[in-house]
């Protein structure tokens, strides 16, 4: 009797067994999604090498402060040696736009940047900024604001 109901059960399991695999499968595909970057030759880490001032026309190599620039999907993480700050970024048409700055501060949590002297400290002019990019390779980025013109190398 037992082995007849273990027969029947078997028998069961695999008729009604690509039913259900066929209706949970829309579930396997459609439970998250991946979002992509399309940011190109722009995602990764930058360290940056040079800092120009413009209107003197003066340059210095910071490539010791260890300085860098991550950028990955919509977020831009900038670190330097006194500060850590995140960005959302928007690249597009040879410009780099830098907005929404906030401290990352992971011990206290983070605080948005309000100020221009926060930003002027990482060589920033203000919490919104705007860059022209001048050069984008796959080992070099260059780019200009009002007042500097910044230049990395791929890390």
């Amino acid at each position: 009797m037992r082995q007849l109901y273990l027969k029947r059960l078997h028998k069961l399991v695999w008729v009604l067994l690509p039913f259900y695999l066929f209706a949970l499968s829309p579930l396997c595909f459609s439970s998250c999604t991946l979002e992509t970057s399309n940011n190109g030759k722009l995602d990764g880490m930058w360290l940056m090498t040079n800092i120009d001032t413009l209107a003197t026309g003066g340059s210095a190599d910071v490539r010791e402060s260890l300085i860098t620039w991550s950028f990955q999907v919509k977020l831009m993480q900038l670190r330097h040696p006194n500060n850590r700050m995140v960005f959302h970024f928007l690249h597009e048409n040879n410009q780099l736009i830098l907005m929404d700055a906030v401290i990352d501060d992971r011990m206290s949590g983070d605080r948005p940047v309000t100020d221009n002297e926060t930003m002027q400290r990482v060589g920033l002019t203000q919490p919104k900024d705007t860059f022209i990019v001048l050069n984008l390779t796959n080992n070099d980025l260059n780019i200009a604001n009002k007042q500097y013109r910044f230049r990395f190398r791929k890390y």
